[in-house]
């Protein structure tokens, strides 16, 4: 669950009904890097992870008593032998864990810092153990710091064309913490039902809705319209605009055609090869569920920065035909 959407829960609860778990040290190797995160409700449910087995369950037992008690508590769980898995040793490492009642004080820093995050804005939460646990660090209230967590806002991602491909992408994207957007100049294709809750759904001509929509430096934007033209009206908007990853479906012609048609309309040579086209990982696949696994499976590894990237791009490059090739 990405930070931005378990902050957004952690400002939803009320005061004493969760508690936040934060990794705050690594040593050797773990699941989970420092700031991960984990809600624990006062019934036992979890939003989040921190990297399962019996580190979660002790981390989860301790959030419990600090919710009857009131006060923060700092874990820390060994990853060997029985501590980690019964008979099963697994990764050979440490972790500290931090457990944060959420208080009043809890909720109202994490309003603030939803409220900037869903504005685009990164921010910086410190993570303490004193009368105050979660804070912005320019708020001074005496709390020894412990972790200072820098989040960014949730990566968008833009899904152009509605049909059974962008329904599939849509489901899987909600299932990896983008914050997803389908739009479709067709109504039928754009209506909120056919969705996953929490995606958002434009209906307008696709130039429109690229113009519209808050491209930066983390969107990652994929085209997957109904037809060749509408592919490439929103190949030609989408290059006007800054962003992380974008791409577009096709057979090795239609890609060799659209790249071929934008790079003769004198956009930037570099930008134009660097499209994800044919976009995906190339693993066989055919039915909509499949292609849609292959794009994300691209698309993760050009958010985790992957050392395979390179092999793929090579791979991509393989598959395009030459502008004009019949």
């Amino acid at each position: 669950m990405h930070p931005h959407a378990l902050l957004n829960a952690v400002a939803a609860q009320e005061p004493g009904h969760a508690a936040l778990a934060v990794v705050a040290e690594v040593s050797g190797s773990a699941p989970r890097h420092v700031g991960s995160m984990m809600l624990v409700m006062k019934d036992g449910t979890i939003l989040g992870t921190i990297g399962g087995g019996k580190v979660e369950e002790r981390a989860r037992q301790s959030a419990l008593l600090c919710l009857e008690t009131g006060k923060s508590d700092f874990i820390r769980v060994g990853m060997t032998g029985t501590d980690a898995l019964g008979e099963v040793p697994i990764c050979g490492g440490a972790v500290g864990i931090a457990i944060l009642p959420v208080g009043a004080t809890e909720k109202a820093s994490c309003v603030r810092a939803v409220a900037l995050l869903d504005r685009g804005e990164r921010v910086v939460l410190e993570i303490g153990l004193g009368a105050s646990s979660l804070r912005f660090p320019t708020e001074d209230d005496g709390a020894s710091a412990l972790l200072r967590c820098p989040i960014e806002p949730a990566e968008r991602f833009l899904i152009l064309g509605g049909g059974h491909v962008g329904l599939a992408l849509a489901r899987q994207a909600s299932e990896l913490d983008f914050r997803v957007c389908v739009g479709d100049f067709r109504p039928e294709y754009a209506d909120p039902e056919r969705f996953p809750a929490g995606v958002e759904t434009r209906c307008a001509a696709f130039a429109d809705i690229i113009a519209d929509y808050p491209f930066d430096a983390s969107t990652y934007a994929v085209v997957v319209s109904p037809d060749h033209l509408s592919d490439l009206e929103c190949v030609r908007a989408i290059l006007k605009r800054d962003y992380r990853y974008a791409g577009f479906i096709g057979s090795r012609r239609k890609t060799a055609m659209i790249l071929g048609q934008v790079a003769s309309e004198g956009f930037d040579p570099a930008k134009v090869d660097a499209l994800h086209a044919p976009i995906g990982a190339d693993i066989g696949a055919e039915t909509p569920a499949e292609i849609a696994v292959s794009i994300l499976a691209e698309v993760v590894a050009v958010r985790r920065n992957s050392p395979r990237l390179a092999e793929m791009d090579s791979q991509r490059a393989e598959r395009r035909l030459p502008a004009g090739h019949a």
